[in-house]
């Protein structure tokens, strides 16, 4: 079977997008399938009366957001009878021929606040919501839900990235408030947050929990402390994805499907490694479109920057990067790792283009505020 892929222009370079098409791909080589990935600016400059044959079910698998153009592009791909499967995205206003894969946010949200609250955590934050984020909307409403039901008021709770997690953290250090918990959006904001309450005196988790609402990075495990996170599994997108994909090719009628992937609970020492003893039961709410561009604030494009270039290094590429950080020289990390110079410069010349740098200074901008120590560490 020939699996049909678009993966939006404005999309492609993202983090989310790289992670779903890898998950793809790996469940279409474990099928013995083959990916076929039409590549075009904008899907009418497609010519789909040669992707499909004439008597082919015309099914495509559509990867990425573009607020512009994607919801203009579903009504076209719809009235040319292509049935669209998306990937991690619900457009609320398109009735057209289309089915979906989804994480479930709502449940993962439900995981973190049953989580926090079987383990006496009851102050609780929300930080780092982009109010113009699908999933984040999802989490803010499933939190709004817990505090109206405690009696608390949201605003003062809730702490929005509206573009910049600098502000974000800037306005919840100025508010001053004393959590014994908080919930962050995603990896990015936890160990952002993370690392600026270290700086600041505040111990993790003795002083305060810390929990992420996203995917599970390898960043999150390699933090002092590693971040707990509840999380989907990134290869159950893929498998989901492709058994939605071959579902629709092989069913004679014009049906639509719907899968939710549930998230699991990864638990680790931004939480004391405290087990999982609660359970909450929230009622579903609808919620709004994608919008803002996360992926460009400068903080988060170093941190999937540092991820990207984590998911691609061996042993020996881990043990340079120790030794970056360190500020070692060439014939001490050869010396150390047991290779020659040559290759430890060729090993760090691949981590530029990984990561986008040029010198070794900029390397370590890049990567240390999430695979060094604080500050505070330093001086201890």
């Amino acid at each position: 079977m020939r699996i049909k892929i678009f993966i939006h222009p404005e999309s492609k370079e993202s983090f989310w997008a790289r992670l779903s098409q890898k998950a793809v791909s790996a469940e279409i080589l474990r099928k013995r399938y083959t990916p076929e990935y039409l590549d075009a600016e904008r899907i009418s400059d497609i010519d789909f009366d040669k992707v499909f044959a004439p008597d082919e079910k015309k099914v495509l698998l559509y990867i990425g957001y573009s607020p512009k153009h994607t919801p203009q592009e579903l009504h076209y791909l719809a009235s040319i009878g292509i049935h669209t499967l998306l990937l991690n995205y619900e457009f609320a206003g398109f009735s057209g021929s289309s089915s979906r894969v989804l994480l479930n946010y709502r449940d993962a949200m439900e995981k973190c606040i049953c989580y926090l609250r079987s383990n006496n955590k009851s102050n609780i934050a929300l930080f780092g919501i982009n109010p113009d984020s699908t999933p984040d909307t999802l989490k803010k409403e499933v939190f709004c839900e817990y505090l109206r039901a405690e009696g608390k008021s949201a605003d003062e709770h809730i702490y929005y990235n509206n573009g910049s997690i600098e502000n974000c953290l800037n306005n919840f250090f100025e508010k001053g408030n004393s959590y014994d918990a908080i919930i962050c959006a995603n990896d990015v904001t936890a160990i952002t947050l993370l690392r600026c309450l270290q700086n600041a005196g505040l111990r993790v988790p003795e002083d305060v929990y810390i929990i992420s609402c996203s995917c599970s990075t390898m960043i999150a495990e390699r933090t002092s402390p590693t971040i707990t996170a509840v999380a989907a599994d990134q290869y159950d997108v893929g498998v989901q994805a492709v058994s939605a994909y071959t579902t629709l090719v092989k069913n004679p009628g014009d049906i639509a499907l719907t899968v939710r992937i549930g998230a699991k609970l990864v638990i680790r020492q931004s939480t004391n490694m405290m087990p999982d003893n609660g359970d909450f039961i929230f009622p579903r709410k609808a919620f709004n479109e994608n919008a803002v561009d996360f992926y460009g604030d400068p903080i988060a494009k170093n941190f999937f920057s540092t991820e990207n270039l984590l998911l691609n290094c061996d042993e020996l590429d881990i043990g340079i990067i120790n030794g970056i950080i360190a500020g070692d020289t060439y014939p001490k990390m050869a010396e150390q790792l047991y290779t020659s110079e040559n290759v430890i410069s060729y090993r760090i010349k691949r981590m530029y283009r990984l990561t986008g740098t040029s010198t070794k200074t900029e390397l370590v901008k890049v990567i240390s505020p999430y695979l060094g120590k604080t500050e505070r560490q330093k001086n201890e």
